[in-house]
């Protein structure tokens, strides 16, 4: 029963898990798209959908000039589903200069948190300016964006034994049915043996009572005959 128990909670698990990442292979790649208004630029940000913690993954962003521009900053941090920050990437470190229809790429490699889980989102920080006005444009830490769906080890291993864990409750059934039918049996024979001796037991009886009768008919007869028993005359 407390395997049964078990193997419902985790399929159960395993399900909502997989509803709620809605992939399959930790080699797709999610791409998160941005353009920031006024529509100075385009951004996009390519990262696998799924990774495991303490897994090294590459997260690649791409910025398209749609005018004559100058970026000044850009930077993604790493959010875990606590809130916890625990990486930046893509820094720019020197000015670049873009224009119209030019792009600037970078890839940058970064551990997940070991104690991270669920997901990891990014804030994204930009800042720029189009060629020949003097404000600089800025994104600060916005928008927050979903990156990577978090796999848990620990219940992909659980989940690897459900096989083994339905093998083992269908035997366990099977060990149940069969001390039914020997508990059935066993009953059976029990009221069998029960019946039989009754039977003897009545026929015992009645012997006995007929013996007894006899008995004290037989008492009864002598101590009759010994008392009309003629006396003697000396």
């Amino acid at each position: 029963m407390l395997k049964t128990i078990i193997l419902a909670v985790l399929v159960f698990l395993a399900a909502t898990i997989m509803h709620s990442v809605n992939a399959n292979s930790s080699d797709q790649i999610h791409t998160y798209k941005y353009t920031p208004i006024p529509n100075d630029l385009t951004v996009e940000i390519e990262n696998p959908l799924e990774a495991y913690p303490n897994q090294t993954i590459s997260v690649n962003i791409t910025i398209k000039a749609l005018v004559d521009l100058t970026i000044n900053y850009v930077a993604i941090e790493l959010y875990t589903f606590n809130d916890s920050k625990f990486d930046d990437v893509a820094y720019i470190e020197e000015r670049v200069l873009l224009s119209s229809d030019e792009s600037w790429n970078k890839t940058s490699n970064v551990t997940i948190h070991e104690q991270a889980s669920n997901i990891v989102y990014g804030k994204l920080t930009l800042e720029w300016k189009k060629i020949g006005t003097e404000g600089w444009e800025i994104i600060g830490k916005e928008p927050n964006f979903i990156m990577t769906y978090l796999r848990n080890p620990e219940l992909e291993e659980l989940k690897s034994k459900v096989p083994e864990l339905e093998e083992e409750s269908a035997q366990l059934k099977g060990n149940v049915t069969k001390l039914n039918e020997t508990l059935t049996s066993a009953l059976n024979n029990l009221t069998d043996i029960e019946n039989r001796y009754e039977g003897e037991l009545s026929g015992t009886r009645s012997v006995i009572t007929i013996l007894a009768i006899t008995t004290i008919f037989f008492v009864v007869t002598t101590m009759y005959l010994f008392m009309r028993k003629p006396k003697k005359y000396w």
